[in-house]
């Protein structure tokens, strides 16, 4: 009702009905990309990527040319002739519940994808808490499509009603959005307190894993080769942790895939450097290791070398590529 008044009243535009206002509004909500880096944003409509169908599991990602602003759709996993070519409107580090509820409010439609039909999440089990009663047991949603329907513990078949749920994640959710992003103590401090309550692969242990993932190595008192064994390992482990995860729901050349694997090769390269220069792996042992680390990078640089010119990512892909050099002359000095 507001818009319609500032066009209609204070715009003097009373050419255009209410009704056709409401229509254009429904069509900008439910049909335009957000385009634009940093500080300069805007919503867009573009004739023929509207077309694409939702998935919470898509098979392409999308960027936009930072000066044009141009469309770029591309295929994360390979697409068969008749396939559905997807594209997601949600955040997929995100939970049924709440995924579901947000798709609703901002898009009018309740999502019944292959990930919102599965209490699972693909075996990842993004949205599952750990039972306070039998301890060892998963409580995961008897339902996944009824917002209202109970959560249940897959050992000792405890129930929790869905208001309950969404009340303690709410809480959950509002004390990470409370922790400092910047702080690397915050955020381990809130993953050891819901240790015990979230599933490890929840999308808020989830959330502060990749905040971690990229804080560990970056700043000062942290800085990369600044890291004990003990913090390398807890970058590599959370590395890890998100990849697995986001293997499974975001599989394939994604810009999130490809920035954890970026993320993920310092570690891998420090500690295999470091062990062998100290004797406690062979040169046979720290190939093998530089291997799996040039695999990283090659995947990282081809993912993220489309991003936005002067994009975080692209800096990244950039950054993959000088690194792929450098290893591959230490890999042909073990060789030799």
């Amino acid at each position: 009702e507001v818009i319609v008044d500032r066009i209609r009243n204070s715009w003097g535009m009373k050419q255009f009905t209410e009704e056709e206002i409401h229509t254009v509004c429904g069509i900008i909500e439910v049909n335009c990309f957000e385009v634009g880096h940093n500080e300069s944003r805007a919503r867009a409509l573009y004739p023929s990527a509207f077309l694409l169908a939702h998935d919470c599991r898509p098979n392409t990602t999308h960027t936009d040319h930072p000066v044009t602003h141009e469309l770029h759709i591309r295929a994360t996993t390979p697409i068969a002739k008749g396939e559905t070519i997807t594209l997601t409107y949600a955040y997929t580090l995100q939970g049924t519940l709440k995924r579901r509820e947000h798709l609703q409010e901002g898009k009018f439609f309740w999502c019944c994808c292959q990930r919102c039909t599965d209490p699972t999440e693909f075996g990842t089990y993004s949205s599952a808490l750990a039972c306070p009663k039998c301890t060892k047991g998963i409580i995961i949603a008897t339902e996944p499509l009824n917002q209202t329907a109970d959560w249940k513990c897959r050992d000792c078949s405890y129930v929790v009603s869905a208001k309950s749920m969404s009340i303690l994640v709410d809480r959950i959710f509002d004390e990470l959005e409370a922790t400092d992003v910047n702080s690397i103590e915050n955020l381990e401090e809130f993953l050891e307190k819901y240790r015990n309550v979230l599933h490890p692969n929840h999308y808020l242990s989830i959330s502060a894993k990749y905040s971690l993932c990229q804080l560990y190595g970056k700043f000062e008192g942290y800085l990369i080769r600044d890291l004990s064994a003990k913090e390398l390992k807890t970058k590599e482990t959370y590395c890890r942790d998100v990849l697995r995860v986001v293997d499974h729901l975001e599989p394939g050349m994604s810009r999130l895939r490809g920035v954890i694997m970026y993320e993920l090769h310092a570690p891998l390269m420090i500690q295999a450097t470091r062990q062998y220069e100290n004797k406690e792996i062979n040169a046979e042992e720290l190939r093998k290791r530089l291997m799996e680390v040039y695999h990283l990078l090659k995947d990282s640089e081809a993912i993220l070398v489309i991003e936005p010119e002067g994009s975080q990512e692209q800096t990244m892909a950039w950054a993959a590529k000088f690194a792929l050099q450098r290893l591959k002359k230490s890999l042909m000095k073990i060789n030799k």
